[in-house]
């Protein structure tokens, strides 16, 4: 089991180097419209990266901190992505709503404060992190905007 996370981990790792190495749109002359829907980026990125983050504890070894940050990064740079909506319809206006933008910066901050706790190899700030600051504007989101 633990072989087959590391190798899905790794996979997930290389789609999120993907991801942080396309320009963004602030960085191109013309945006490039979303590539992906809303739901693939929670599907493929947000989800894993957050259980990585959700079930970190007892970290031994500077692997496994380091998977947690990856993860962390990953989560910031979907947080990103999300900023400007999706490729599904209407997801580009949903993406402009006051409270999306607000649930996006949670989220993202959260991911800064994941960080800050790896960095410091605290264990007990890292779980603040991420049950006190990252889970609950994932929940408050998916009750305003998650499609039944």
């Amino acid at each position: 089991m633990r072989a087959s996370f590391k190798f899905v981990s790794l996979r997930l790792l290389g789609l999120s180097l993907l991801v942080l190495a396309m320009p963004s749109g602030a960085q191109t002359e013309s945006p490039q419209p979303p590539l992906l829907t809303v739901k693939e980026v929670m599907n493929a990125i947000i989800t894993p990266m957050t259980t990585i983050i959700w079930g970190a504890y007892d970290l031994k070894s500077d692997a496994e901190w380091k998977q947690v940050e990856n993860a962390a990064l990953t989560v910031l740079a979907a947080g990103d992505l999300l900023a400007h909506g999706g490729a599904g319809q209407g997801e580009t206006a949903i993406a402009a709503e006051a409270d999306w933008q607000e649930y996006n910066q949670l989220m993202i901050a959260a991911a800064r404060q994941v960080i800050t706790a790896v960095g410091k190899k605290d264990e007990e700030a890292l779980s603040s992190a991420g049950n006190d600051a990252l889970y609950p504007p994932c929940e408050s989101c998916h009750q305003q905007y998650q499609k039944q």
